[in-house]
């Protein structure tokens, strides 16, 4: 099945214009349930009520406040927030690049496919730049009512847009200085390069899965077809132990996969 553009826009980059079609990169494969009534079943659903009364309010008299320290709250009108809203656009502003290394895990959000549309040449000539240089370009866009901040990267020939958070979403980590007599020794040490060696690997993604849905999903089949419910018993957690042995254990059972 072809995939669906989810947003249509144009890169701008020194007065060059590349066409593009963004598709989502991630999708969502919770599993939705719809809510009823312990007794016969029928469907419920929530309503917004007056804390006081009890009441059901109307959207139209629905209105948001921010709370203040001081227990009282600013009350904002949907014109004043409407006003607020960034005016529409197709466009995406590359404003600068930068070394991918100077962007590390926690800036990313969602990333996002981008396809060329009717500008193939271009597309393809800027992802190879891109890619050769190994930078990022940071961009500003509007999508959907909402101003986004994204680093444009490469995923193979393609390019990729991930939104960024922003500066007051991110945490620095401080500097973490274990004392002298809690480092760890040359054994240790050793230990623990051979225990990250032990399973070393290549990265397989279709051997990781989502094993709470997929137990979910059995349930639901299970209960489905009249099936009984057998409940799945917890393991007993495992004895604490000195991080050599465990390391050490660790190894040796490593080893054991290997050779079975």
């Amino acid at each position: 099945m072809t995939a669906r553009a989810i947003w249509k826009g144009t890169i701008l980059i020194a007065g060059q214009e590349i066409a593009v079609n963004m598709y989502s990169a991630v999708q969502d494969r919770d599993v939705h349930f719809k809510m009823l009534s312990k007794r016969g079943q029928a469907p419920v659903h929530q309503q917004i009520v007056r804390k006081d009364t009890g009441k059901e309010v109307a959207s139209e008299d629905r209105r948001k406040a921010f709370p203040m320290e001081n227990g009282e709250a600013v009350i904002l009108q949907p014109d004043e927030l409407e006003s607020l809203v960034p005016p529409a656009s197709r466009e995406i502003h590359l404003c600068h690049f930068v070394p991918k290394d100077l962007l590390t895990d926690q800036w990313f959000d969602r990333p996002y496919l981008l396809g060329p549309d009717g500008s193939d040449a271009n597309y393809f000539a800027l992802a190879r730049a891109i890619g050769e240089r190994g930078v990022h370009g940071i961009a500003r866009w509007v999508m959907r009512k909402k101003r986004y901040l994204g680093a444009l990267g490469t995923d193979g020939d393609y390019l990729m847009m991930t939104t960024l958070r922003r500066s007051e979403q991110v945490l620095a980590l401080p500097a973490v200085q274990p004392a002298a007599s809690r480092a760890p020794s040359e054994a240790e040490l050793k230990l623990a390069a051979q225990l990250v060696d032990s399973i070393s690997g290549d990265f397989s993604p279709q051997e990781w899965h989502n094993e709470y849905r997929e137990r979910l999903q059995a349930l639901i089949a299970t209960k489905a077809s009249g099936g009984k419910v057998v409940p799945l018993r917890p393991r007993a957690p495992a004895p604490s132990t000195d991080l050599a042995d465990a390391l050490r254990a660790s190894i040796a059972a490593n080893r054991e996969r290997r050779v079975g």
